[in-house]
């Protein structure tokens, strides 16, 4: 036992280490926080040494699935490993996204180490069984055979070091799927990602790449941190009802916005493609003129409300990109404030274009369509910056009508019927739409899409 004194003598803390020299004693925020500025830093430098926390890897997208649940209170214990048996992550993300699959998982890590968020940690995914209200689950794309590319399994080790942190998990927790409790027998999962398929192989890639950052349950028994600060009584406010809390998650949402941001090339003379045109013209027409939110959007919205009409939501293009970003999409008011205070205060940090196409970046245009680029190559099979003002219009149309599996005809006509009025309304106010940019060179109303390629292509 070691025993620390600091200069005030009214508070003591007591630690005992035990197991691997290289284990550290964590101390709660909450308790962290009653604590002498002195007293912390002495204990983050002096007694525990200085070493840098594991930070959660950047999320590429943030894609809900429907097909998650309730966790009921249960706490997270245990990752679960998968193998997609999809050669793509397109194939992967979209069968997460059809309700009918009823399968998902929390992450699905790309083989180029691209991380795809589905569901939220604090949600049960449905990829493991009995085991889904207590795992995360940590879908990799790839087929039987394949083996974890060298990125896939670097950005996996990260995500996998940082949830194994952040909730306590030991290392003979993180599973293969078909080494999980309940699921014995019942699947091949996740295949020869590891090596063999066995227990031993995925145990040897954790005891490789992130043996490190994981506590062992006998390390975790052995320590003891005692904190006795002076008696008093205090009021007991929860958890989320903590400024501190909603500063975490303000925080939070903010840096995952920042970093799926594309900023600009530093030229004065940047334009308007005819995608962003279109995207205007259809989803916000006063883009430039309002700070994120639009007032007037959101009085007509309401007395549509209030006469009984047919209403939409009053979104503007900064608060789809807030809502693609961050994930929050349940239809409740406060998700709706939360998102239009996001929308507001990105402003002061991100110019109008740049907010414009990041948005178009990681937009969903259909099943398996990610990003106005994936979606103008599987429709026109060209980049998003070279379509002509119909096909923009086509592509700008599946924001609102996503591209589906099935149906296609009538999704066809829907969103043809919604592209014509978005060409119709950039004739009549053109200068409206574009602000303080320019379009880039285009050839003006003429349609280069044959019925017979359109078809084609869809």
């Amino acid at each position: 036992m070691k025993v620390i004194e600091p200069r005030d003598p009214k508070t003591r803390i007591a630690v005992e280490v035990g197991g691997d020299e290289q284990d550290r004693p964590q101390i709660s925020s909450g308790v962290r926080g009653e604590m002498p500025w002195v007293q912390r830093t002495l204990n983050a430098h002096a007694i525990f040494g200085s070493k840098h926390a594991i930070v959660k890897p950047a999320i590429k997208s943030f894609i809900e699935s429907p097909n998650h649940s309730s966790r009921d209170n249960a706490n997270i214990d245990m990752i679960v490993l998968h193998c997609s048996t999809a050669a793509t992550v397109e194939g992967t993300l979209s069968w997460f996204l059809n309700p009918r699959s009823r399968v998902s998982a929390h992450y699905v890590v790309d083989k180029n180490g691209d991380i795809y968020q589905m569901v939220r940690d604090e949600c049960s995914a449905w990829h493991a069984k009995a085991v889904n209200p207590r795992s995360i689950g940590i879908e990799h794309v790839g087929i039987a055979t394949d083996r974890l590319t060298d990125a896939q399994s670097m950005a996996s080790a990260q995500l996998v070091r940082w949830l194994a942190t952040a909730y306590g998990i030991s290392a003979a927790n993180v599973l293969g799927h078909r080494f999980a409790p309940g699921n014995e027998g019942t699947t091949d999962c996740p295949n020869h990602l590891f090596g063999d398929s066995t227990a031993d192989a995925v145990a040897e890639w954790v005891d490789t790449n992130i043996a490190d950052a994981l506590v062992s349950k006998g390390s975790q028994k052995s320590r003891q941190i005692v904190f006795e600060p002076p008696a008093r009584k205090t009021l007991q406010v929860p958890r989320w009802a903590r400024p501190s809390t909603w500063f975490a998650w303000l925080r939070r949402d903010l840096s995952r916005i920042h970093q799926n941001v594309q900023s600009l090339p530093h030229s004065p003379a940047a334009t308007l493609t005819p995608l962003e045109l279109m995207t205007i013209a259809l989803e916000d027409r006063r883009f430039f003129s309002h700070p994120g939110v639009d007032a007037r959007s959101i009085v007509r919205e309401a007395f549509k409300v209030l006469t009984g009409r047919k209403h939409g939501g009053a979104s503007t293009i900064d608060m789809q990109f807030v809502r693609t970003v961050t994930g929050y999409r349940a239809p409740t008011m406060k998700r709706k404030v939360y998102e239009a205070f996001l929308a507001l205060v990105i402003q002061s940090r991100h110019n109008k274009l740049e907010i414009l196409r990041s948005y178009l970046a990681c937009a969903f245009f259909g099943s398996g369509l990610i990003g106005a680029n994936a979606a103008a190559q599987r429709m026109f099979n060209k980049n998003a910056d070279q379509l002509s003002i119909d096909e923009a219009a086509l592509i700008s149309a599946m924001l609102a009508y996503p591209r589906p599996l099935q149906g296609l005809p009538r999704w066809e006509q829907r969103a043809r019927r919604r592209a014509d009025y978005g060409v119709a309304v950039s004739k009549l106010c053109m200068g409206r739409l574009t602000g303080p940019y320019e379009i880039g060179p285009i050839e003006d109303n003429v349609r280069r899409i044959r019925d017979g390629a359109m078809q084609r292509s869809i």
